[in-house]
């Protein structure tokens, strides 16, 4: 869970002493005692005893989450664990994949688990620097990052969404999802990935009364004020010929040929 520059420096100052063959001793293998550091860095999470938790840290401890700033001290480092610990909902589970130390600094890089129930809602990886203190390891640095793709998109207050609807003909549902998910999406994530990650596409559970299917794109938020070109994509991805028999292969599903859409705007909830 922590800082590549830092780190880089740390290895640079470790690989002089081994190189200089300085009276320090040399990198041990600290596995196992990093290892009960961290099944006492999950109990207390479990408690919910944000004060606690700050105390596994340095005094200038920095800590460095997946989608957020860097934490600095423990005071802020208590305020941090006190708004994210719900450990009645969720577990973390840490497994250490190497440490080694120097003195009193250890290097670790391990795998990290959130479990609510037994459901993975979260995975990913992290490296920590460790220091001792009293005799004790103390997170210095910690750096985390998830595996899971990143959160979709959503509006905030006063933002604008787009919401599109396609009324499916009957007999064109599998062309129009071979459309939608073989061709398009992937033409989109791509070559914009901030517009994939905008885009949501709703299937229907059931027919209308008219047998029709009625299928949405929520573009939330809308960050393009103009619209969206699905021609655009497809003749990145595909080329121009390519591209205008996906778009007739599409308008082709569709009852009269065309799309509906409202352009919306984000309340306060």
């Amino acid at each position: 869970m922590k800082h590549t520059k830092t780190y880089a420096g740390l290895l640079a100052l470790l690989s002089f002493i081994i190189m200089t063959g300085s009276c320090t001793q040399g990198p041990l293998d600290a596995t196992t005692e990093i290892e009960d550091a961290n099944k006492a860095f999950m109990e207390v999470r479990k408690s919910g005893d944000a004060l606690a938790m700050s105390m596994l840290y340095t005094i200038d401890a920095r800590i460095l989450p997946s989608n957020g700033t860097v934490i600095i001290g423990r005071e802020a480092i208590q305020e941090y664990w006190s708004d994210g610990m719900d450990q009645e909902s969720s577990e973390l589970k840490l497994e250490t994949l190497s440490a080694i130390s120097i003195e009193d600094m250890a290097i670790e890089e391990g795998t990290y688990k959130v479990y609510v129930g037994e459901q993975v809602v979260d995975e990913g990886k992290y490296m920590v620097t460790w220091k001792k203190e009293g005799g004790q390891w103390k997170l210095h640095q910690d750096i985390w990052n998830s595996d899971l793709p990143m959160a979709q998109a959503r509006a905030s207050q006063d933002e604008t969404v787009w919401v599109v609807w396609n009324r499916v003909k009957a007999d064109k549902v599998k062309q129009f999802e071979e459309f939608n998910f073989n061709y398009l999406e992937p033409a989109i994530a791509k070559h914009s990935p901030r517009t994939r990650n905008t885009v949501r596409s709703l299937r229907p559970k059931e027919a209308n009364e008219d047998g029709t299917f009625t299928y949405f794109y929520l573009m939330d938020p809308g960050d393009s004020p103009d619209g969206y070109g699905m021609a655009t994509f497809l003749t990145a991805e595909y080329g121009k010929e390519k591209s205008d028999e996906y778009m007739e292969m599409f308008r082709d599903c569709l009852v009269d040929g065309k799309q509906e859409w409202v352009v919306t705007e984000q309340t306060s909830w």
